[in-house]
């Protein structure tokens, strides 16, 4: 019988903190748990944890590509910096990884299969004792403030981080719904409901309120109240605001834009 696959529940906070092949271990089949053996020829279990940015030329000759003249030695200039920038986030979202996983006394994941035993000991996937094909519960759906070995200070940096990534899951959603208006010229207006939005988003109404206060402060995004009992009009400035959340779910540190 041919399994029906799924996206595991999954805190999108985790994005920040695993390396990058772990969304492999987010496809499922339905309903969990299942055997380890149901990843079979879909989970690179041999491949690297951490993405390869690759080389920082490559990068520079895309962006010649893409411009001419004057324009590609400016395009240089910024794929150059880019690279840096990403490598230099990626690089420190190893080492934060790596030190959460020495306080728990787990090995360093550097594969995919390695990364598989290094979630189950901090408590992100429960596998059973059957070494050969072991059954497999995700809980991928737990907070990192609940699971990760963080210091008092580290534990107010995450919970401002996770208002952060409510913020940006907030836009996310209201950039689906402004791609849908009418265009106007440099804004568009936005008619929904504090529920809808929270839902489309996956936070509490009460998350979805203090990011459109959040979004106010760094995107100069107005909200005003509707007439209708918990309606809200957004007024979204465009095209400034589709550039600036481009994305369709929250996207690791190294790959923001």
């Amino acid at each position: 019988m041919t399994p029906r696959w799924q996206r595991a529940a999954l805190m999108p906070s985790w994005i920040r903190w695993l390396p990058c092949a772990f969304v492999y271990l987010t496809v499922i089949p339905q309903p969990p748990p299942f055997r380890r053996s149901a990843w079979s020829g879909r989970v690179p279990w041999d491949e690297s944890a951490w993405c390869d940015p690759g080389s920082v030329d490559d990068w520079v000759d895309r962006a010649r590509r893409r411009h001419a003249g004057r324009d590609a030695e400016h395009a240089e200039l910024h794929a150059r910096e880019h690279y840096a920038w990403m490598v230099r986030v990626r690089a420190t979202r190893i080492e934060l990884f790596a030190q959460m996983c020495q306080r728990r006394d787990l090995p360093v994941p550097h594969t995919v299969g390695e990364l598989l035993c290094c979630l189950t000991g901090l408590g992100l996937f429960e596998l059973t004792d059957d070494a050969d094909d072991p059954w497999v519960l995700p809980r991928l759906d737990r907070d990192p403030l609940d699971v990760l070995p963080l210091s008092p200070q580290e534990r107010e940096l995450e919970g401002r981080a996770q208002r952060d990534d409510q913020a940006v899951l907030v836009a996310i959603a209201i950039r689906r719904l402004a791609q849908r208006t009418r265009r106007r010229w440099r804004r568009r207006v936005v008619t929904t409901s504090l529920h809808t939005l929270a839902t489309s988003a996956g936070v509490s109404p009460e998350q979805a309120r203090r990011s459109l206060v959040d979004l106010g402060d760094i995107a100069k995004l107005g909200v005003e109240t509707g007439h209708a009992e918990g309606g809200l009009c957004l007024t979204v400035p465009w095209p400034d605001f589709r550039l600036r959340f481009p994305f369709t779910e929250l996207p690791a540190p190294e790959h923001a834009i």
